[in-house]
């Protein structure tokens, strides 16, 4: 969080010859907080400001005059003047074909971002830079982040490198610091949105209701089965009440409380991640009319 904040004041450079693009981008970024942006219409211009400005993300459209993305992204990898060969980049791209993405992967690109995207897909792939590289890595066949999509705790097949851990090393891909701190984002931003919701708020519930569909999203991301029961419990329950003026807020915020509590719980508590759980499906199906697990059990 505290890397993710101080990125905030540090160069960041975006590069697209389509003006309405630049300006788009230009107040996705700002309003987000990133306040030093700087903008290049063309691959040289591109690696000229990223030499002068040592930027800490460069944003740059694959298609571009005179030098493509990933064309740069190459350049950067093998080494261009003084610029850093592990600078983060993110390539955007209209056409995100299967041959496209290969191209990016094989050029050493950080993440790929289809146009046209939303803010919370910009930020979500500035954020994967920043709080969760991926491992560097300089070969005779490959310069840059790792391409298995996932680190080395979010990855399931098989370790094949000589610098791959003993898989039996390996912890649960959600106890992973960089996923956890990913996780208490993710519920941060559901308790800030939920702060002043009032039954009735049709257009603040549907905020909620998006930042708790991103939270299952990053839940199966990073395989915390836990964290997936509450948020898509959480989900089930405003799905189900809608904006109606009979929404409880103490149902919503009995789940955020359960989901920072579940952040800090361990393997080793496996019972009591389950116990929060269970007594998040209850609670919904007590509100929402839902007959008891228990009794559908014994019927």
């Amino acid at each position: 969080m505290k890397g993710y904040a101080l990125a905030k004041s540090q160069p960041i450079i975006v590069c697209d010859d389509n003006l309405y693009n630049r300006r788009l981008i230009a107040d996705v970024l700002i309003g987000g907080g990133f306040v030093k942006c700087h903008f290049a219409v063309d691959g040289e211009e591109l690696l000229k400001l990223t030499q002068e400005l040592v930027p800490k993300v460069v944003i740059t459209a694959s298609r571009l005059p005179k030098i493509s993305g990933l064309e740069f992204t190459r350049m950067v990898r093998n080494g261009y003047g003084s610029v850093s060969r592990t600078l983060s980049i993110i390539v955007m791209t209209n056409t995100p074909t299967k041959e496209f993405i290969e191209a990016a992967r094989e050029s050493g690109v950080d993440e790929m971002l289809a146009i046209p995207f939303s803010a919370d897909g910009l930020f979500r792939r500035i954020e994967a830079v920043i709080i969760r590289p991926r491992r560097f890595v300089d070969s005779a066949r490959y310069v840059g982040p790792c391409r298995r999509r996932r680190m080395v705790q979010d990855y399931a097949g098989p370790m094949r490198r000589f610098s791959d851990p003993i898989e039996e090393d390996i912890e649960a891909p959600w106890e992973a610091e960089s996923n956890r701190e990913l996780v208490r984002l993710g519920v941060q931003k559901i308790s800030e949105l939920a702060a002043d919701l009032t039954p009735g708020d049709r257009r603040k519930l549907r905020e909620v209701f998006a930042a708790v569909k991103e939270a299952e999203q990053l839940a199966d991301e990073v395989r915390d089965e836990a964290f997936a029961g509450a948020v898509k419990s959480l989900g089930r329950y405003i799905g189900g009440m809608g904006a109606s003026v009979d929404l409880d807020t103490e149902v919503i915020t009995t789940h955020i409380d359960a989901m920072h509590q579940l952040g800090v719980l361990k393997a080793e508590h496996g019972v009591e991640r389950q116990l929060l759980i269970d007594g998040l499906v209850k609670v919904v199906d007590k509100k929402l009319g839902r007959p008891q697990r228990s009794n559908l059990a014994a019927g």
